[in-house]
């Protein structure tokens, strides 16, 4: 990849794609700076002048990844006009198994997140548990009104529907040996996004 152009907002957008293509292979720590450098055809210096440090160049990669989905997931959570709480749920199921889908990257970089050390420090984190507290006071309403069961954690209900969905990018391809290589991943992704749902809104038991 190569930034020719002298447009300082394009140079910018240039050095994060490099960036992020460097620590998705690497990681954080192993990512050199030369590497994004020469990834995005720029100095090292033209680099820490627009990002000052490695610090703040990840920093920037996080975010731009993560906060379009946190953004209209808030949206989601606060317009919503559903009393029982179960379709604002379902829809947001969907959406973060949808935009994961779309963004496979975004799988890999919350992997690292979440191994960072000074992980209470990160912004993404800080997004993420505004999005779990205003989630959870959702169902949580749901809960009082008797429309959602009222015996579980909604934080831990929250934790257990992104894991589902993330969990299924993770490991699809070694899913998929067990089910046969001639299966497009397509119809396979909606296979899983449809029994994924009917397990976790009406559980394994017969009905």
């Amino acid at each position: 990849m190569t930034a020719k152009v002298r447009n300082p907002e394009a140079t910018r957008a240039a050095i994060l794609d490099a960036a992020e293509e460097v620590f998705l292979e690497r990681g954080y720590a192993a990512a050199p700076l030369s590497a994004i450098a020469n990834n995005a055809g720029v100095t090292k210096s033209l680099l820490h002048h627009h990002f000052e440090s490695k610090q703040n160049l990840w920093a920037e990669v996080k975010q731009r990844r993560f906060k379009h989905y946190a953004d209209v997931q808030m949206a989601m959570i606060r317009e919503s006009r559903d009393d029982e709480g179960t379709q604002v749920l379902r829809d947001s199921f969907e959406f973060y198994f949808r935009f994961l889908q779309k963004n496979p990257e975004l799988v890999k970089i919350m992997a690292w997140v979440f191994l960072e050390q000074e992980a209470n420090e990160d912004v993404c984190l800080k997004m993420d548990d505004e999005l779990m507290d205003a989630g959870a006071e959702r169902i949580k309403l749901g809960q009082e009104r008797g429309y959602l069961r009222d015996d579980v954690d909604p934080r831990l209900l929250l934790f257990t529907f992104l894991g589902i969905c993330q969990h299924w990018f993770q490991d699809r391809h070694h899913v998929l040996g067990h089910l046969g290589p001639d299966i497009p991943e397509e119809v396979i992704d909606e296979k899983y996004l449809r029994d994924a749902i009917k397990i976790f809104f009406e559980g394994v038991l017969p009905r």
